[in-house]
Parts: structure tokens; C-alpha cells; sequence
């Protein structure tokens, strides 16, 4: 009888401390794994969120990055790493579109459960004012009757924004080719050959552009987006003018498959707090970064568009493998 009373005493012991250590967590310190290097815009977007989750989570919260192949060693590091919620992942939107190019590369979005999307920067599409088309309905009939003829550019082949251009061309059904692509090493370099007279049109985000706008050299026809900038509110969006195609960068954090629930709601908990944080807000309309917070599902459902969209817009573009 004694030892049937100790056993369930040890057992309700166990149990417990199994409890306490649930309601207890985080117990030591949290990792967020960035993709990207430090001290790009990515990085520095993930670190001040951090360090607000670690005010309201009581623990460290240190970013550690873990660069390469696009983005896939950082994901493939996350996606593999124990799910006890001491390790989380800055997800963007190459993971959408890594394992379209490279066949290689494994890791998607189906490998995470998603926290919450921070942010998004839609695309424009931006037109240098000295060209000969003024709206948005004027550079569509231009790129019908001139095929070739206009010059555009935005980053590297394959890069987020020339993908938008594709999707975008996709969408009014023009083939890829209607604007011959200079690529660059980024938009500053875009908007410095349009200056020169180099390039016609580009199409990195509003915010890429705004300079371009004050000085009266470029113009913004329209935004890849579901609702106008409110910093640019006489952009209309392609969607108002008859192209539904919504194409940006963004940025979230994740989790590997599996985190206990309660451990996850935690997590979500401090992250949604951070993302409303007027310091954060602050930060993010310094830098320019435009905000989207989606949580859970419908991050999810998010992210699972935005792959099927980029992947259509690198098979057009003929860099789909």
C-alpha cells in the first residue's frame, strides 16, 4: 500500500513539474534565426523586434544569422531545429520563391508554422516623366504597340521586383519580353539610369521611389497591392485598374512544425504586443517599411499565394527550373 501511495505521489510530482515547466516557458533564452546578413534591412527589422519580445517574454531574445543559398540554409536551419519554442525564423518572400529556381533547395512554407507577417512593400509601377505615356491606361497601350520598346529595370534577374514585373505583365496579358529587362544591382541603381535616361520604367516599392517623386523625375502609375499607400494616396492600385496582382516583398517570423500550443500562443502573444509597439511603428516608418500583420492561418494562407504567384511569375519569366 505505502509503495502504491509513493509511486502516484512521484508520478503527481512529475506531472507537476511537467505543468509548472509549460506555464513557466520561455525558461532561458529564445533564438530568432535571420537569413539574411547583418545590418540589412531584414536584420534590422528582426533585432528591434526582438528586443521587445524579449521585454515582454521576460528572456534573452537574440538574433543569430545564418546566411546562404538564397535565404535556404537559414529555413532549412529553422525547419529543423527542435520545436520547443526556443527557436524561431525570419521568413520572407525568397522563400517563396528558392525552390522554384533551384531545384535543390526543399524548404518552402509548408515546412513552418507561421507566427505572424510584419510587413509588406508592395510594387510599383514607376515611369520616367519625360516618357511619353502619363497614366497608367496610356504605358499598357504604349507596351501593346511597342513591344520591346520600353527599358525597364528594378534588381538583378530574378530578383523580387523583376519578378513583379513579370506577374504583372502575366496578369494584363502581355508576354514577359513587352519591356526589355535591364538588370541592375538594386533599385538605386534602377533610378540612376533612369535618370540618365538608361531605363523607362521600374519597379521597386513606393518607398524605393519617393525620391524619384519629390524631384520630379519619375512618376507613379500604380501600386501591386490590395489598398493604396496611405503615404502615396493618389497611387491607385493595378487591381482599381483592372489588374489584380498583388506582388511585394514581406517579412514574418515563424516556427519548426510542433511547438506545444500553449508555447506558441506565448510566442504570438509577445510578437503582436512588439508589432504594436509605437517604438516599432516608429522604426518602420523611419526605415520606410510598409505594415501587414497577418497572424496564424491567414498568414499561412498569405504566404501559400504569394508562392503560388511568384512561382507562375518565374515560370513566365523562364527561370522557373
Amino acid at each position: 500500500m505505502f509503495k502504491k501511495v509513493a509511486i502516484a505521489a512521484v508520478a503527481a510530482a512529475m506531472l507537476a513539474s511537467s505543468a509548472a515547466q509549460a506555464d513557466d516557458f520561455p525558461t532561458r533564452a529564445i533564438t530568432i534565426v535571420c537569413p539574411w546578413g547583418a545590418g540589412g534591412g531584414s536584420d534590422a527589422q528582426v533585432r528591434f523586434i526582438a528586443g521587445l519580445m524579449e521585454k515582454e517574454l521576460g528572456q534573452p531574445v537574440k538574433v543569430e544569422n545564418k546566411t546562404g543559398g538564397g535565404g535556404a540554409v537559414g529555413w532549412s536551419f529553422i525547419a529543423k531545429a527542435k520545436a520547443d519554442g526556443y527557436t524561431l525564423g525570419q521568413l520572407t518572400a525568397e522563400l517563396a520563391m528558392d525552390h522554384w529556381i533551384t531545384p535543390a533547395v526543399k524548404v518552402s512554407y509548408k515546412d513552418f508554422d507561421p507566427l505572424a507577417l510584419m510587413n509588406e512593400d508592395p510594387a510599383g509601377i514607376t515611369v520616367s516623366a519625360t516618357a511619353p505615356y502619363k497614366t497608367y491606361d496610356e504605358f499598357v497601350k504604349y507596351l501593346k504597340d511597342n513591344p520591346g520598346k520600353v527599358r525597364g529595370a528594378a534588381t538583378s534577374v530574378g530578383g523580387i521586383w523583376h519578378v513583379a514585373m513579370g506577374k504583372w505583365l502575366e496578369t494584363i496579358g502581355l508576354p514577359v519580353n513587352a519591356i526589355t529587362y535591364i538588370p541592375t544591382s538594386g533599385s538605386a541603381e534602377s533610378y540612376k539610369e533612369m535618370a540618365a535616361g538608361g531605363v523607362d520604367a521600374c519597379f521597386p516599392s513606393l518607398a524605393e521611389s519617393a525620391t524619384m517623386y519629390q524631384t520630379g523625375k519619375a512618376v507613379g502609375l500604380a501600386v501591386m497591392s490590395d489598398k493604396r499607400d496611405p503615404k502615396y494616396p493618389d497611387i491607385p492600385t493595378a487591381k482599381e485598374l483592372g489588374a489584380d496582382v498583388q506582388v511585394g516583398t514581406w517579412r514574418g517570423i515563424g516556427l519548426p512544425k510542433g511547438v506545444p500550443a500553449d508555447r506558441k500562443e506565448k510566442l504570438m502573444t509577445a510578437l503582436r504586443n512588439a508589432c504594436k509597439d509605437p517604438s516599432y511603428l516608429k522604426f518602420m516608418e523611419e526605415r520606410g517599411f510598409g505594415i501587414k500583420y497577418l497572424e496564424g492561418d491567414d498568414f499561412y494562407k498569405y504566404m501559400e499565394k504569394s508562392d503560388a504567384d511568384l512561382g507562375g511569375a518565374l515560370k513566365a519569366l523562364g527561370l522557373a527550373k
